[in-house]
């Protein structure tokens, strides 16, 4: 039963080992504890699914993992009233909208950041790069009230001048052109492609917007399906910052939340949520993984 570990490299246990019966115990032990651990990680997402199939009734009732009723009827029933209920319909919209925003900032300005730090090097470009650096180290609340100024008196932060940004999604879009891992993730990715492709570019006349859109990034495909899926992971799943700078475009995380504490909603309803809140990201995850590990990979590798 171990020969499919025969060719793979050594790792805490090898071939041999897995032939002794203290390698085949330390094997079982860790394949019980991965058991354990992935048990605890899936049994609450499929109770979340089950409870959203049953009734109010056999929800209080008593404690039932499956719903008494799942034929096919059933389940298009409960999936149209909570849709009806819900009404998710323009808040999807309006999350993509801020989504997809969201990830065309992330990939412009943080792409050319990266690009600018890696190839063109301005005068100071050493110590951007560790100002980039050294914000990953602030916490997020240090931030949060400059931020919101910022944002309440764009560009000034007082007063006496700006303009107001807040409930628009200005303020989510430009927080996402500046995010320093994603910043940090290109210049990696720039510094592994040689610097005769922009030398090359330049003396056919080429810009420096140019050569960032119609060179660098379509030799860094890998590194931009990973940042623009991450990006879009994260803005669809964002409740922080829309609670801070939105008021009536509401995101989904937001409508969910106020669901929650609406007493006209019923538990098994404001699960059916939770399911169409998650299906999105899901099925990007799904579709778009093995750019996620390639995007990964790459982003990790400096040549």
């Amino acid at each position: 039963m171990f020969k499919k570990f025969k060719d793979k490299p050594a790792g805490l246990l090898s071939h041999s080992d897995l032939r002794t019966v203290k390698g085949q115990t330390v094997h079982w032990i860790f394949v019980a504890i991965l058991f354990v651990f992935s048990l605890i990680a899936i049994v609450p997402t499929i109770w979340v699914v089950m409870t959203a199939f049953k009734d109010t009734q056999e929800i209080y009732s008593g404690f039932t993992f499956f719903p008494q009723d799942m034929s096919w009827n059933r389940i298009v029933t409960r999936i149209s009233e909570s849709w009806a209920i819900l009404r998710l319909g323009g808040t999807i919209v309006d999350t993509l909208f801020k989504s997809i925003g969201d990830v065309a900032f992330t990939l412009v300005f943080c792409g050319f950041a990266g690009y600018a730090l890696s190839k063109l090097k301005p005068i100071g470009h050493k110590v951007v790069f560790t100002l980039v650096v050294w914000t990953m180290m602030m916490p997020t609340q240090i931030r949060m009230v400059p931020n919101y100024m910022t944002m309440l008196h764009f560009p000034f932060a007082y007063d006496w001048g700006g303009v107001n940004l807040l409930n628009t999604y200005w303020p989510l879009w430009l927080n996402q052109a500046c995010a320093s891992y994603t910043i940090i993730l290109f210049k990696n990715n720039f510094d592994a492609l040689s610097t005769s492709y922009v030398e090359a570019a330049r003396i056919d006349g080429c810009s420096d917007a140019g050569i960032f859109f119609r060179i660098m990034l379509p030799l860094s495909v890998p590194i931009v399906m990973y940042v623009s899926i991450g990006a879009l992971q994260v803005a669809w799943a964002d409740y922080f910052n829309p609670l801070i700078y939105l008021t009536d475009n509401i995101t989904l995380p937001l409508k969910l939340l106020r669901m929650k504490n609406d007493p006209t909603v019923r538990m098994n309803t404001y699960f059916m949520g939770l399911i169409f809140g998650t299906i999105p990201p899901l099925i990007i995850f799904l579709i778009c993984q093995r750019h996620i590990l390639g995007g990964i990979t790459v982003g990790g590798v400096k040549g």
